[in-house]
């Protein structure tokens, strides 16, 4: 994976979101609060952690703050599942053979077997398939393109494949509902989305030139009209068409627009909201002498002890696993019949 601008984006927001969700879930919930709640319970009995329910206000409330964003999480996640099935019976149900000439086209910017042909007169394509990425393209579009534009299109296309944007977009997408507390997200996650159309062009105009490339743009503006792609597929909006035709102008990349100011003020204030119910919340269960008793650490190191226990295995199997898919995604595909 190359750390241009749209991968240093992703990286970042990946990072953040990791390290916040393991310090909520892992340090603050499983290494603090639920030992604690169950040290009090074994004490108490399993009613006795309500006698003085009063102070577990503040525990209840950060338990529903934390529900709530597992719950919007789980909420994407179904919806993007639905969105990419969808969208791919869709572009089944329009599918055909294809032109040898696309098959050609196919074959020689190393797409074998990931090009699907779709009997349609818009002008469009686009990357769609988390597990396995493939590339839809439309009859309007290679009726209107020549074939050095078609080139310069399945070059850009083939970034999306190679660095698996349709798996990275439903991740942000649903990473960044379950954090709603950190709305900044949102900003990393559109810079994500313009950093990646820049770089597909960068990478398509290297092997095809500008004007190729310039022509497809100008022909491939309209998208389809299907709901489920914008979820669901790595594709350029209307929106970001100014900004590709200036890195095609200038020769360098745009610099990206900055976070911004109001989400950045509001993650920072959702932050330390959570800090200090966190806080409260081992103050009502008992204090830092109650949590010793309990774990046998102190409040720091038993919070990011269990942050980096939980953090350290789950990047590196996020790690592994995308490795996996890249090199799959590398590789061809037999064509379907």
């Amino acid at each position: 994976m190359r750390l241009d601008q749209a991968n240093r984006s992703f990286l970042t927001f990946m990072s953040v979101a990791l390290l916040f969700g393991a310090t909520v879930l892992c340090g603050a919930i499983g290494g603090v609060l639920v030992p604690m709640s169950l040290a009090r319970m074994s004490h108490g009995g399993p009613l006795g952690i309500w006698n003085d329910w009063t102070s577990l206000l503040a525990p209840l409330v950060l338990f529903v703050l934390i529900g709530v964003g597992l719950g919007l999480g789980a909420r994407a996640l179904v919806r993007q599942a639905i969105a990419s099935r969808v969208l791919s019976h869709c572009v089944r149900a329009l599918a055909t053979t294809a032109p040898e000439v696309l098959a050609q086209a196919a074959q020689r910017t190393s797409l074998a077997g990931r090009v699907v042909f779709i009997d349609g007169a818009d002008s469009f394509s686009f990357v769609y398939g988390v597990m396995t990425p493939r590339v839809a393209v439309s009859r309007g579009l290679l009726e209107c393109a020549t074939d050095d534009e078609l080139r310069a299109v399945l070059e850009h296309e083939r970034y999306h494949v190679r660095n698996i944007d349709p798996l990275k977009a439903a991740l942000v997408r649903v990473l960044s509902e379950a954090l709603f507390i950190l709305p900044a997200l949102e900003s990393l996650r559109a810079r994500y989305v313009t950093g990646r159309e820049l770089a597909a062009d960068r990478h398509a105009v290297a092997l095809c030139g500008r004007r190729p490339l310039a022509g497809a743009l100008l022909k491939v503006v309209r998208s389809p009209e299907w709901s489920e792609r914008a979820g669901a597929a790595a594709i350029s909006s209307p929106e970001l068409l100014d900004v590709r035709l200036v890195q095609l102008e200038t020769g360098s990349e745009p610099k990206p627009e900055a976070l911004d100011a109001k989400s950045v003020v509001l993650s920072l204030g959702g932050a330390a909201l959570f800090a200090v119910m966190f806080l409260v919340s081992v103050s009502c269960l008992g204090g830092a002498m109650a949590l010793y008793h309990a774990t046998g650490n102190g409040l720091a190191s038993a919070t990011w002890l269990d942050t980096l226990t939980c953090t350290a295995p789950f990047a590196g199997a996020v790690l592994l696993i995308y490795s996996l898919l890249a090199v799959r995604a590398s590789r061809p595909l037999r064509a379907r019949t």
